[in-house]
């Protein structure tokens, strides 16, 4: 949570933290996105060890700075065109206005970056600023930084918005159910009144628009993958299909809300009846999946949930990653992911090397085991997002049925 970010700084021992917001679009920058609670704008924010959080502002991005809550600093404080006037080109008169704002503001010592940039210009200043400022030694992370770790852990204000968003998400499938069931069969597809098939791409339009009624949209897409399509755990799926009854069809939709955090869900559905081949392996996914859920305790690491998927199928007669790699058919990739400002934040339940990675109280993930056979021209999700309470239970954010034949007449 945000209100750990002091202790979090002193465990990595960290001064002061710079993250940096050349684009404050939520799905672009997530830790800028996180410190300016969820308002868009262009800026840095600056934080040192125990004291409130600043975010360097543009006089044009007044009202956005103050929406942010933080300390107000403005860009123009150190005047631009005078530092320029004075440099002897662009890339030094950068530098001197960012050596002026740290020195003035405080920012030195053991320095951590964060956020979203263009490498190679934030890399030539940073570099240049470490030669000049005699106390500025720059902190990267690599994985399970200082970010990573505060966002584990949702607090009460940002579960609030995930339950809204999933129970969203959810009446946005429900509505891609109502309408598929709006239509009949008709020689093994779904048409509508008017004979006219109901296509994959006609599907995904009325998700963009349910999605858009409810404030929703879906930056990276939606797969509605059909047949030998869902075989392929990110095959999107061809707009130009129409619907085909007794297929299966895996809906994996992940949109995002105002503020920038997502909801993942995953359903596999099969119009009209399933195939007994079809249905066998729906049962033993969802049977993985209930598995898991039954099995999830708080403060037990993850990696142990993998395995046990992946002798869970494999004794089912399935080839996994745990034994196979790489792997093309089967159970092929990890149990499930954190969620909140990205739809994959950095925690998991890995298919390779244990990162030691624990379920704790405030975390959000999703559980979605799956099987996967293009050759045979079917696949199998189901993923729900998942709640770890303060107390230590387990909350479904995804309240939707998990069945996997959709009646037609």
């Amino acid at each position: 949570m945000k209100q750990d970010l002091d202790r979090l700084m002193a465990e990595r021992n960290l001064d002061a933290i710079i993250v940096e917001g050349p684009d404050g679009f939520a799905n672009a920058n997530p830790d800028f996105t996180y410190m300016t609670n969820g308002v868009s704008l262009t800026g840095t924010v600056l934080k040192r060890r125990g004291e409130p959080a600043m975010i360097v502002y543009r006089a044009m991005e007044r009202q956005q700075a103050a929406e942010t809550g933080l300390t107000m600093v403005l860009y123009d404080r150190w005047n631009m065109r005078e530092i320029r006037q004075a440099s002897a080109d662009n890339f030094s008169a950068m530098v001197e206005h960012r050596r002026r704002m740290l020195t003035d503001l405080g920012i030195s010592g053991r320095v951590g970056l964060y956020g979203t940039v263009r490498a190679g210009p934030f890399f030539a200043i940073m570099v240049a600023l470490a030669q000049q400022l005699p106390n500025f030694e720059i902190v990267a992370e690599f994985e399970n930084d200082l970010f990573a770790a505060a966002r584990l852990t949702k607090d009460a204000t940002e579960i609030a918005r995930l339950r809204d968003i999933g129970q969203k998400t959810c009446e946005v499938v429900q509505a891609v159910v109502d309408f598929i069931q709006s239509g009949h069969a008709h020689e093994g597809i779904v048409v509508d009144a008017a004979g006219t098939p109901l296509t994959i791409g006609r599907v995904r339009a009325l998700i963009g628009r349910e999605l858009a009624a409810r404030s929703l949209s879906s930056p990276y897409g939606t797969i509605f993958a059909q047949g030998r399509d869902a075989g392929m755990p990110h095959a999107e799926g061809d707009d130009a299909a129409a619907l085909q009854l007794g297929q299966a069809i895996v809906f994996d939709i992940f949109p995002r809300d105002q503020a920038g955090y997502f909801h993942d869900m995953t359903r596999t559905f099969s119009i009209g009846y399933a195939p007994p081949e079809l249905q066998r392996t729906y049962d033993e996914v969802l049977g993985a999946f209930d598995y898991v859920i039954s099995e999830l305790e708080a403060g037990a690491p993850t990696k142990p949930y993998q395995d046990m998927v992946c002798q869970y199928f494999e004794a089912r007669g399935h080839d996994t990653i745990g034994r196979t790699s790489p792997i093309e058919e089967g159970y092929i990739h990890g149990l499930g992911h954190g969620l909140g400002l990205e739809i994959h934040e950095d925690f998991g339940f890995p298919s390779g090397a244990d990162r030691g990675d624990v379920i704790v109280p405030g975390a959000v993930f999703t559980v979605e085991p799956g099987l996967y056979y293009p050759s045979k021209g079917y696949g199998v999700r189901i993923e729900d997002t998942i709640y770890c309470t303060p107390t230590g239970e387990f909350e479904s954010l995804t309240p939707f049925p998990r069945q996997l034949v959709i009646p037609i007449h």
